[in-house]
């Protein structure tokens, strides 16, 4: 059965897909990166504080409360989902962070098939670091759906959102 596997679908799998992935989502965006901080060393200084900033106070950061409106009990193709979502930063600004909802057809146990990412914007800032950030959801597809919010940091510097490998989950 390996063997008729190997056989049959080894021809079918190439490693093309495997290299241009790496290519768009991790070597071009860390050139990109790269280049930006390295024209002076202030660049260079400035992502060094950033991430010793954001590492120093990112036990602080979390998802307080989420209030949604506008769905239906029985969801439809073009309704819409509103999202307040209230976060705690500590000492952090919410130039520091990005707040995403990561949406799409749920399966199983609630696991989000082939997700989409929408960033939510800062709607107002409250006391003791705690922020308001909002967005609205259109259901482009039929099924059950499913969403979650989470914080991650943010910087021009970064070659991507999971380089600190910090997140902050609803």
């Amino acid at each position: 059965m390996v063997r008729h596997t190997l056989k049959s679908l080894g021809p079918k799998v190439l490693s093309t897909r495997m290299v241009q992935d790496y290519v768009e989502r991790l070597y071009a965006p860390a050139a990109g990166s790269a280049r930006a901080i390295n024209e002076t060393f202030d660049g260079a200084r400035q992502l060094a504080e950033f991430k010793a900033r954001v590492r120093g106070g990112w036990e602080h950061v979390r998802i307080d409360h989420i209030d949604t409106a506008g769905l239906s009990d029985s969801p439809e193709v073009g309704g819409s989902l509103d999202l307040k979502v209230f976060v705690s930063l500590g000492s952090l600004s919410p130039d520091d962070v990005e707040v995403q909802v990561v949406h799409g057809r749920v399966k199983g146990e609630d696991n989000l098939i082939a997700p989409a990412i929408a960033d939510l914007t800062l709607a107002e800032t409250y006391e003791a670091g705690r922020h308001r950030f909002e967005g609205k959801l259109v259901l482009d597809r039929p099924g059950p759906f499913g969403y979650t919010v989470r914080v991650l940091p943010h910087h021009e510097g970064l070659a991507s959102p999971a380089e600190l490998g910090l997140v902050a989950l609803a």
